[in-house]
């Protein structure tokens, strides 16, 4: 008689999905109605518009890795049999908190869509709160060292993974700036760089999630 494979465990992840699309639908509510209404009264000949569709597309490649890498974290720390034995020295408010900081930064993200003003050197108010969310894993990685945290390492690649999508984008963004591009064209090209990297981190954060147990 054959072996049935037993049932795959429903994570704590998959538990979360209608909440999480709740908090995302609460989230993207008011940049996309900006987005929608600017797209409107200007139409898509506007460049104003056309970047806010692109950082519309960014906040929303933002969130999709921050809920899928989270939900690994602690699924994988916490969650999964064998955990205790796996990380035994670990903080589930310090963790709790780091997640809430993400959380805020890429509110922080959306909320900015709409701005258009720029510093001396071009960075419009998204890129640098972009580039504040993809830093934020350093602060966390920060007190996981002092305490000596068992998942220090889940923590280190995820920190220097950002780390490296915030130097790509800047590089892009100075390269094109070199160039001769204007701010708005350079964005964009930096947009699209980092949203493409992003994208290859999402699938192997996906692929990562469907080898749990």
């Amino acid at each position: 008689m054959a072996e049935t494979s037993s049932p795959r465990r429903v994570t704590d992840l998959e538990r979360s999905a209608f909440w999480i699309y709740g908090v995302t639908a609460l989230v993207m509510r008011e940049p996309i109605s900006l987005v929608v209404r600017h797209s409107v009264e200007a139409g898509f000949g506007d460049w104003q518009v056309r970047l806010e569709l692109l950082r519309l597309g960014m906040v929303l490649l933002v969130l999709s890795r921050l809920f899928l890498s989270v939900g690994l974290y602690f699924e994988r720390v916490y969650m999964q049999s064998g955990a205790a034995e796996l990380y035994p020295k670990r903080s589930y408010p310090v963790d709790f908190l780091a997640g809430l900081v993400q959380f805020l930064a890429a509110v922080a993200v959306a909320t900015s869509i709409g701005l258009h003003s720029r510093t001396s050197a071009g960075y419009s108010p998204f890129l640098l709160l972009v580039a504040l969310s993809l830093i934020v894993d350093w602060f966390w990685l920060a007190t996981a060292a002092l305490r000596a945290s068992s998942s220090l390492g889940l923590i280190t690649r995820a920190a220097w993974v950002n780390t490296g999508m915030l130097i790509t984008g800047m590089l892009v963004f100075r390269i094109a700036r070199l160039a001769g591009l204007d701010p708005v064209f350079s964005e964009q090209t930096a947009l699209i760089m980092l949203a493409v990297v992003m994208l290859v981190d999402l699938a192997f954060g996906i692929t990562s999630y469907e080898a749990l147990d």
